[in-house]
């Protein structure tokens, strides 16, 4: 007999150009496995990107602060992406182990799906495809960024699957209660998203706040959440005290789109009391933070208090279409993290790469001066989002049909014509080594 579990949570596999583990968990579905278990919901967690399974053949190499590599294996890219140059992969466990996980499970009433970003979903839909197979009486749901950003394609593709759209978790859990009576007893505390599930806890994804006060051109936060909501800094210190006491976390990243606004109300609270227990942590910001919120005692504070990985929103400099922060401020915000005892190595600033009209010069210049700054640029490709101001600017030089979530993958530089991929690459190269 197999576990007998409620509801299952999955996360799918990955089909793409590259993928890696930066910090990278489905935060929604573990904070909605949390909030079930709580009403006494017996969950289970089948990750389908497992790095740490035992029987991979090859085992993903990691990296300092929980980060790494996840399970490659080559396969046909889809045929309208050819004129793309490179290398096409499914990410996750090879097909026969994820169906012997599969296998260890008794049918569930519920199976939750995500999709993390519009143009995974084939790696959503082959998941499904086999799940289907092993739990063909399970009631279907699929919620995350795809679905949220492009349900009517979320409802094209996945007829017999309710999707889920509401960007508020208690509201996502009333509905799927309707759907069946928990089998466990009422379990009393916590409702915080459920990484124990986990084979490994390699790291803690956190969140101050849902949404974002500002509006950027080429970022959905606005569109996925329309409400800007700031949590309780007493319970986000909570959290980050129970996995690190209960499970030795030590490394944790914020997820937040603006995670320095109001600074003393929220975060600095948070790393106030971290500091009081004296805890010996490492925090993380994959998603940028405003550099014109920055001030000398924020630097001070986010140094003290453990912070290893920091980075800024720079974007573009002289931006037609926007411009994240000024440049004196950027650069007031850098020289006072130098000040507080950062690294130039551990002050990114993410510089967007593919822009409609945007040319390769630009670049450069943007990572120019985030070296003069005494930061390091992270190029990030740009990747077209319905709902955005700039979307419809990048159907109009877009050499693919952008309403396929398919093609609003940044590996393909979906707003150009013709992407120059050499010299793409040499530029890539050059700011690697810091020659630009």
């Amino acid at each position: 007999m197999g576990e007998r579990v409620d509801v299952l949570l999955v996360n799918p596999w990955i089909y793409d150009f590259a993928a890696y583990d930066l910090w990278l968990r489905p935060y929604g579905l573990l904070k909605i496995g949390g909030l079930l278990r709580q009403r006494g919901y017996r969950v289970a967690f089948l990750d389908l990107l497992d790095p740490f399974y035992p029987e991979l053949p090859k085992r993903p190499r990691r990296k300092r602060y929980g980060t790494g590599h996840f399970f490659r294996q080559e396969v046909p890219k889809p045929v309208s992406l050819e004129d793309v140059p490179r290398r096409y992969a499914r990410y996750g466990l090879p097909p026969a182990l994820a169906e012997k996980e599969m296998a260890r499970f008794e049918a569930p009433q519920m199976i939750l799906l995500t999709g993390l970003l519009t143009y995974w979903y084939p790696g959503v839909r082959a998941t499904y495809e086999l799940l289907k197979r092993h739990f063909p009486q399970a009631r279907y749901f699929l919620g995350g960024v795809y679905p949220r950003l492009v349900p009517r394609h979320a409802k094209e593709l996945f007829p017999e699957v309710e999707i889920i759209v509401s960007p508020s978790f208690e509201e996502v859990v009333k509905r799927l209660v309707r759907e069946g009576e928990p089998s466990g007893g009422p379990q009393e505390g916590l409702a915080w998203p459920a990484f124990d599930l986990q084979r490994e806890i390699p790291y803690v994804v956190l969140l101050t706040s849902l949404g974002c006060p500002f509006q950027c051109a080429y970022c959905a936060s606005a569109h996925l959440f329309p409400r800007y909501e700031a949590f309780d800094p007493e319970e986000v210190w909570a959290e980050i005290s129970y996995w690190h006491g209960r499970f030795g976390v030590k490394d944790f990243a914020f997820y937040d789109d603006a995670l320095l606004f109001e600074f003393e109300k929220r975060l600095g609270r948070v790393l106030e009391r971290v500091l009081e227990a004296g805890l010996e942590v490492h925090f993380h910001t994959p998603n940028a933070i405003h550099a014109r919120f920055v001030t000398r005692e924020v630097a001070l504070l986010l140094k003290r208090a453990g912070f290893v990985t920091l980075r800024l929103g720079l974007e573009t400099i002289g931006s037609r279409w926007d411009q994240k922060v000024k440049e004196e401020e950027f650069e007031q915000a850098v020289a006072y993290l130098r000040e507080a005892g950062f690294e130039a190595s551990q002050i990114g600033a993410y510089i967007l790469l593919g822009l409609p009209h945007q040319e390769l010069e630009e670049v450069r210049e943007a990572a120019r001066f985030v070296f003069r700054c005494g930061a390091f640029p992270v190029l990030t490709e740009y990747s077209p989002l319905p709902g955005t101001p700039l979307f419809e600017e990048a159907r109009r030089t877009a050499r693919y049909p952008l309403e396929d979530p398919l093609y609003q993958n940044n590996s393909l530089f979906p707003a150009w014509k013709n992407p120059p991929w050499e010299a793409l690459w040499e530029l890539k190269r050059q700011i690697r080594e810091g020659r630009v």
